[in-house]
């Protein structure tokens, strides 16, 4: 199966952002996919302030994104099979 990160924006609209198909990976798309992701969650760690709203599994994580003083959005990426 190949698999692709995909990021939503509280909820709507899924887009892929990552690739793995099984040629590419050595038949490891899966891994692959997870090791790109844990690169995502850490960097996320490290540049965004609001950490408390953070939340993640090994095939997600999501967090609130502050757009202005009173509003902000709910940002999640995931793992998932690539839809053709």
């Amino acid at each position: 199966m190949d698999y692709a990160i995909y990021k939503t924006s509280d909820g709507k609209q899924p887009r892929i952002i990552h690739r793995f198909t099984q040629e590419a990976c050595n038949h490891q798309a899966k891994r692959a996919a997870r090791k790109k992701l844990d690169d995502m969650r850490h960097h996320a760690l490290q540049h965004y302030d609001n950490k408390r709203s953070f939340q993640g599994t090994p095939d997600d994580f999501e967090y609130d994104y502050i757009t202005s003083v009173n509003t902000s959005e709910r940002i999640r990426f995931y793992i998932a099979q690539l839809k053709s």
